[in-house]
């Protein structure tokens, strides 16, 4: 029975891990927006490794950030392009034809475990996940992202529990 949980806890340990990259959709059903395709909104939350992949969906767009880290089009000619965040932070970035009506987005860059984006592993991010332990939806807690805080949360948060940014 030891030699199965240990197993287990390997394997997810693994799992977490593992970057990831997150879709986020450039001009979906014709609207002049991004729409990250977890959370629903124009706002992205990923951990410090995972990349960002712009997805055409319609019309002519870019993906340019405010700070000058990447400028790419994204339209039925290149349709998608991929930006890895290394740094912890939030990241802002709008499409250069349609900012001033409101076409903007956010990537927020945690390190893993890191719910309350503290730079730091802790006790804080630890009750975060245990009080919304068994939620569901698009939330912070819910670090591996499949809609539900459950023990593999809990997890991501003992294993990096003590680290900062």
């Amino acid at each position: 029975m030891r030699n199965w949980a240990i197993l287990v806890i390997s394997v997810l340990a693994i799992g977490v891990a593992l970057a990831t990259t997150r879709d986020v959709e450039t001009g979906p059903s014709f609207q002049l927006i991004f729409r990250d395709t977890y959370s629903g909104t124009n706002e992205t939350v990923i951990n410090v490794g995972d990349s960002v992949r712009w997805v055409w969906r319609s019309g002519y767009h870019t993906t340019t950030s405010y700070d000058n880290l990447w400028d790419a089009e994204v339209s039925s000619v290149q349709r998608t392009f991929t930006y890895t965040f290394n740094q912890p932070g939030t990241y802002e970035y709008y499409c250069i034809p349609h900012e001033s009506i409101g076409m903007v987005g956010t990537v927020r860059v945690r390190i893993p475990g890191d719910v309350d984006f503290s730079c730091v592993v802790d006790d804080a991010d630890l009750l975060r996940v245990l009080f919304a332990f068994g939620a569901t939806g698009a939330r912070d807690e819910d670090l591996n992202y499949d809609r539900v805080v459950d023990d593999a949360d809990l997890l991501i948060v003992l294993f990096n529990f003590g680290n900062s940014c």
